[in-house]
């Protein structure tokens, strides 16, 4: 039995050896499948990265676009407001000059009408009157053009604030919209 199993080794090596050999092939041809596979994931994830950076650019240019058109919005509204303010502030002006103007009208009536009166109790008790009247409508005309220019500027404030309220809204519906 001996001799059987010493007859028989030096061929059962040979099998065992080729056995191997095959195992070692197909372990081969394994590892190369999941290179491959791997080599195919890798590739898959590098496309989808790309994709992403594209699709971040694109929102990055459009969210640009969106804050440079809202930049110019508020520009316009500054702009405008200003302009009205100016307005305002020339109309402001002009009522000055034209309460001055009718406060020296006053003044010159009372004087007239005080000159006119014949008894100088009555000369003094209506200047004195005409005196008062000039100075009331003066303070008066001036609160009341005061008052006037204050509406006007809160007005064209009230304006400003409205629209950028509008630009403000389509900035954020452009930004929240993707």
């Amino acid at each position: 039995m001996l001799k059987l199993i010493d007859g028989f080794m030096p061929g059962l090596w040979k099998w065992v050896a080729l056995g191997l050999a095959v195992l070692v092939l197909l372990q081969q041809l394994r590892v190369a499948e999941l290179q491959v596979d791997v080599a195919t994931l890798e590739a898959s994830h590098a496309k989808a990265g790309q994709e992403q950076a594209q699709q971040a650019q694109a929102a990055t240019e459009k969210d640009a676009g969106a804050l440079l058109e809202h930049a110019g919005n508020q520009q316009d509204n500054i702009y405008e407001y200003t302009q009205t303010i100016q307005k305002l502030e020339a109309g402001r002006a002009a009522d000055a000059a034209r309460i001055a103007s009718l406060q020296h009208t006053l003044r010159a009536t009372a004087t007239q009408h005080a000159q006119a009166a014949g008894d100088a109790a009555a000369c003094r008790n209506l200047a004195d009157q005409h005196q008062r009247l000039a100075e009331l409508a003066g303070r008066s005309a001036g609160v009341v053009g005061g008052l006037v220019g204050l509406v006007e500027r809160r007005d064209a404030q009230v304006t400003l604030l409205k629209k950028q309220v509008m630009t403000e809204r389509v900035l954020v519906e452009r930004l929240s919209s993707h």
